[in-house]
């Protein structure tokens, strides 16, 4: 019998929208054959890629309203939507088709939760300036330093928020302006190395 691919996500949760999930990762792995979205090119690494994004959501649940800077093909963005029906979620993302497939995902899945804004983070306060201090949550996976991410996320984050990040194994800093509140380790998952969750306030809010 072959493992079930949403195994590490039902240890977590059991009453997780399977349905919504599995259409996310069909229709990700359809657009995929035309528009390189995500590295994965088979739906077993579209699902595994979908339980990556999503995990540390699960074991840490992020309060609203959420933003995912950088969120390429809505991940995690779209499953965290489908995972929190109430919860208010935001994404930014500069490429065209990446906005175009997550808007299409959205209304597929019947997220009407999920907003996406095309832009990079430094310049989307402009045309869209209330977004400023408005995301109780903001995470940054597609940000690979710490630093950057922390400073991209800054001026999103509502006081009292919390920035989480989503992180291969590394060391933990601290920066300055910065608080790093807690570190979880997340569970193993297949052909992949050690994940932590790094959670950050602003020590000043």
């Amino acid at each position: 019998m072959a493992a079930d691919p949403w195994g590490p996500l039902r240890a977590v949760r059991s009453d997780l929208p399977w349905k919504e999930l599995e259409a996310l990762a069909a229709e990700l792995h359809r657009w995929n054959r035309r528009i390189r979205l995500v590295g994965p090119r088979t739906l077993e690494g579209i699902r595994l890629q979908i339980v990556d994004a999503l995990l540390p959501f699960l074991l840490e649940p992020p309060e609203g309203p959420f933003l995912d800077i950088g969120t390429g093909a809505g991940l995690p963005l779209l499953p965290v939507a489908a995972t929190h029906p109430r919860l208010r979620c935001a994404g930014l993302e500069p490429r065209s088709k990446r906005v175009a497939f997550v808007r299409h995902a959205a209304r597929v899945l019947r997220l009407p939760n999920v907003t996406v804004f095309q832009g990079r983070a430094p310049d989307i306060l402009g045309p869209h300036p209330e977004l400023e201090a408005a995301f109780r949550t903001v995470t940054a996976r597609a940000v690979a330093d710490i630093e950057a991410a922390l400073l991209l996320a800054a001026p999103f984050l509502a006081p009292g928020g919390a920035v989480l990040l989503p992180r291969a194994d590394e060391p933990a800093i601290q920066p300055p302006g910065w608080v790093l509140v807690a570190r979880r380790d997340l569970p193993r998952l297949p052909d992949l190395g050690p994940r932590s969750l790094l959670v950050y306030r602003a020590a000043s809010r």
